[in-house]
């Protein structure tokens, strides 16, 4: 019973953890119809090297991103486009602790200068990502739409990250203006 116990305290966390979280924010007053062209203006990395073995997902996220402005009727061309989308990634190695309290504290104390004080214990490390997409007209240049995505990577796990990264591009245009067709 207790293993079974300690199992929920840990996997708990861990699952509330692999969810996907997005936030938006959009220019009030904005005609999203009235554009017809976009172009994926620039990608920024913060650690390239430890993202580099990931250059697959990013990919899979551009084509993701393309994939879901395409199904809302924009046209993706290389000079000239109505919109910029500006993608940038952040990738962070976290942990995952617990803090002590005195019932970890030892029942036995026999020394007299004892001290024992509260401490974070590191149970688990994990690599959490974020995507931000930054939607700018270039007629006005300026942003129109912005949508943040945060969750768990899987470790060694190109194919699970795959549906991860299809999934939480799905997300970030769950609230855009224009509905896919």
């Amino acid at each position: 019973m207790k293993k079974l116990l300690m199992l929920l305290l840990f996997a708990l966390p861990l699952s509330v953890m692999s969810q996907v979280l997005v936030s938006y924010n959009k220019a009030s007053d904005t005609d999203f119809t009235a554009y017809k062209t976009f172009q994926v203006y620039k990608l920024e990395v913060n650690d390239t090297i430890q993202f580099e073995p990931q250059r697959e997902g990013l990919n899979l996220l551009i084509t993701e991103i393309n994939k879901q402005m395409e199904l809302r009727g924009y046209q993706k061309v290389k000079e000239n486009p109505d919109l910029l989308i500006n993608v940038g990634v952040v990738i962070t190695k976290e942990q995952q602790t617990r803090e002590t309290d005195l019932r970890d504290a030892p029942a036995y104390i026999g020394q007299r200068n004892y001290h024992w004080e509260s401490e974070e214990i590191v149970v688990g490390t994990y690599i959490a990502g974020s995507v931000i997409l930054d939607i700018v007209d270039t007629g006005a240049d300026e942003m129109i739409w912005q949508a943040v995505s945060k969750g768990v990577l899987a470790e060694k796990k190109r194919e699970k990250n795959k549906k991860k990264i299809a999934k939480g591009v799905e997300k970030l245009f769950k609230k855009y203006p224009v509905k896919a067709k």
